[in-house]
């Protein structure tokens, strides 16, 4: 005689579900709302988050350029038609924080307007350092509409080996 062996019956719903032809769209709506509410999705790469906005929202952000020459590291960022009053530098939680404000023009004779191109209000931009820079050799300036703020790239020395005795 034959030895009979039983299987457990799976209930008939386990493992199923509804199939949607747009359940892969609804995955990446999810995927993207979970990224878009965390305040800084890439805080891994530096290790640390971004510095939050203070005091609302940013019209624009300047265009800039972050280079190494001759040893420094340079932060250039255009900022035309600003004052350099008007110009905020601070560093916060690791990272160089460009802040300020271009003024509307406050009389306008013709608002016949067939385009207009030109952003203003407050400004914000960001820029990550690398670790171990020392504020007090950052130096910036400002010459016709163009902000440069130069560093120091900091020197990074390879840890040494250690031999540890074995007791």
């Amino acid at each position: 005689m034959a030895e009979q062996t039983t299987m457990p019956k799976k209930p008939e719903a386990a493992g199923m579900s509804r199939w949607s032809p747009f359940g892969r769209f609804d995955e990446w709506e999810q995927e993207v709302a979970r990224v878009m509410r965390e305040p800084w999705p890439f805080r891994s790469l530096w290790g640390r988050g971004m510095p939050r906005i203070s005091g609302g929202t940013t019209a624009w952000a300047p265009k800039i350029d972050v280079f190494e020459k001759n040893g420094d590291m340079i932060v250039k960022a255009e900022l035309p038609g600003i004052k350099k009053e008007d110009v905020q530098i601070t560093l916060e939680d690791g990272y160089l924080v460009l802040r300020g404000e271009r003024k509307a023009e406050s009389e306008v004779k013709e608002q016949d307007y067939y385009r207009t191109e030109r952003s203003y209000g407050q400004f914000y931009r960001c820029v990550p350092l690398p670790e171990n820079v020392k504020p007090e050799q950052i130096q910036a300036r400002y010459d016709d509409g163009v902000l440069e703020v130069r560093m120091p790239k900091p020197t990074v020395e390879a840890p040494q080996p250690k031999k540890i005795e074995i007791s």
